[in-house]
């Protein structure tokens, strides 16, 4: 019971592979979850109740949960190597390891209805963005976020009249917790021993 108060207050460092893609799961499982529902909420109003008991609409938010957790767990894997690279990583040994992280986080889950071929696109997009980021790139958290909300807006089930304004509001929701995220990397994640456990002579997907 107090062990679990303690790692709840005061949770333990991330010092491995496994425990990092654990981490950025979560963090974006539950961006993802709350961002979207409750902007889908907040939208319909009165006529969420109604919404969320159809079948056809409860199929479009799925769709739109899955491609928002995964723009948004890239997003993160982009923000780790940022991080990463403070241990004195060099930047050409991350990009096949944190893909290959990311690969392994989407594979936890059964393969979305929408994606019967799964999400090998996206992970050769994420390849190809870390591949192209220089040497000391360090993305600015709220560029990140931004680029990971267009594809939760473009995804949303419902819309207003007002498309900017739900824009906006999907944007700042996705900032918010890509922000509050991009704390507790800083001070959870072990860079340095994280770096140590990374595998890079292994090829991205096998």
């Amino acid at each position: 019971m107090l062990s679990r108060l303690r790692d709840y207050f005061f949770p333990p460092p991330i010092e491995d592979v496994a425990a990092l893609r654990r981490f950025l799961s979560g963090e974006a499982s539950y961006i993802a979850q709350r961002a979207t529902y409750e902007f889908s909420r907040n939208t319909l109003a009165w006529f969420g109740q109604h919404h969320f008991g159809d079948d056809k609409f409860n199929e479009a938010f799925a769709v739109c949960r899955w491609e928002s957790y995964a723009a948004i767990l890239a997003g993160m894997v982009v923000l780790t190597r940022g991080h990463l690279l403070s241990a004195g990583v060099h930047h050409d040994a991350l990009p096949a390891p944190l893909t290959r992280l990311y690969a392994e986080a989407l594979g936890e889950y059964p393969v979305p209805a929408h994606r019967p071929e799964g999400w090998r696109d996206i992970e050769e997009a994420l390849l190809g963005r870390l591949r192209a980021l220089g040497a000391d790139a360090r993305p600015e958290v709220r560029a990140v976020a931004a680029a990971a909300a267009t594809r939760a807006f473009e995804t949303l089930p419902v819309l207003s009249r007002d498309k900017d304004e739900d824009r906006r509001v999907i944007t700042g929701a996705v900032t918010f917790g890509m922000i509050s995220f991009a704390d507790r990397l800083r001070t959870r994640v072990d860079a340095g021993s994280v770096v140590e456990r990374l595998d890079p002579a292994r090829p991205s997907g096998s």
